[in-house]
């Protein structure tokens, strides 16, 4: 039975499309999202790029985000509702995050603010099963931490060989590695590369870089494999005489991989917090954290204040010097 499993955790919410007990496709949204898919704000325009396909846009929190395309009759300083399409997105290597793009849509569209994770699978139509901290951890049982550590080594292993994944501001880069022969490498890489490619929300460019190959019919061979395996929309090129194959996806949001890049120290505090609301002890829960984990708590102490209310238990902060 295919199904979600959804858990509404502290700082974020948590889902996964199972399919034979296994995770096929992973989401996470953090309830930290200034501006989620979905959202339809107001915005001021501020000045259209060269050719007028394009324009900076000043929303109410004073974030600018692109909109894209530009009605003809907008001009610079008016004010228009807009439909977001594609989060802000952090660019792996530097410290810019890509502005969130939006759409304009009728003046008399209501105002809205983004859909729940709950809100977005629940719109896919698959049956939903709710997880709670205080009964068996279905995500857990289903794989999530070794979706975990996917998503923060970059590394997928697989029989004969291994996927690296590694998040550039211009597109993901998938590394084929393995000790068996090229072309069975090549054809086991492929299915993996497109399973991955679904379970961590990958999408934007990315570009597979495969054993060499210098049949072409190995290459087609290869290709094939992805292109059964890859469940979701994309193009894609053929495989050359490099390895190389390029793919493309629609990208509305960061992908699992991107979202532990963007920040890792949030990323390991909230998987503390879900441990910490997990424990089926008595008394005060102990929650050892590094140094930045401890910073960004007190910074933002609804976090704790979510952690005690929701276990019924005090919380004991035990900061970690190495």
């Amino acid at each position: 039975m295919t199904h979600w499993i959804h858990e509404d955790g502290i700082g974020e919410e948590r889902a996964a499309l199972i399919e034979h007990g296994r995770i096929v496709e992973a989401r996470i949204q953090r309830s930290d999202l200034a501006l989620g898919c979905g959202a339809v704000v107001e915005a001021r325009l501020l000045a259209k790029s060269a050719g007028g396909h394009r324009a900076r846009v000043a929303l109410a929190d004073g974030h600018e985000a692109m909109l894209q395309p530009v009605p003809k009759e907008l001009s610079e300083g008016k004010m228009l509702c807009a439909e977001v399409l594609r989060e802000s997105l952090f660019e792996a290597g530097t410290a810019r995050h890509k502005p969130a793009r939006l759409r304009a849509v009728s003046a008399d569209t209501p105002l809205r603010a983004t859909p729940s994770l709950l809100d977005r699978i629940t719109a896919d139509g698959h049956e939903i099963v709710r997880a709670t901290p205080h009964g068996a951890d279905l995500l857990a049982d289903s794989g999530w931490h070794d979706l975990l550590a996917e998503a923060e080594t970059g590394e997928v292993a697989f029989t004969g060989g291994s996927l690296t994944l590694s998040p550039t501001p211009a597109m993901m880069v998938i590394d084929v590695d393995g000790d068996i022969a090229p072309r069975a490498l090549g054809l086991a890489a492929a299915t993996q590369s497109a399973l991955t490619i679904r379970r961590h929300g990958i999408g934007g460019g990315v570009v597979v870089d495969f054993p060499t190959l210098a049949d072409k019919a190995d290459r087609n061979a290869v290709a094939n494999y992805f292109d059964a395996a890859m469940t979701i929309p994309c193009e894609r090129t053929a495989i050359n005489g490099y390895g190389l194959m390029q793919i493309v996806l629609k990208r509305t949001r960061a992908s699992l991989i991107e979202l532990h890049a963007a920040d890792p120290v949030r990323w390991r505090l909230l998987a503390a917090l879900r441990s910490a609301e997990r424990d089926r002890g008595t008394g005060p829960i102990t929650l050892d954290l590094a140094l930045g984990e401890s910073r960004l708590l007190q910074r933002e102490p609804a976090l704790l204040e979510a952690l005690q209310r929701r276990s019924g238990r005090p919380v004991v902060l035990a900061e970690r010097t190495a």
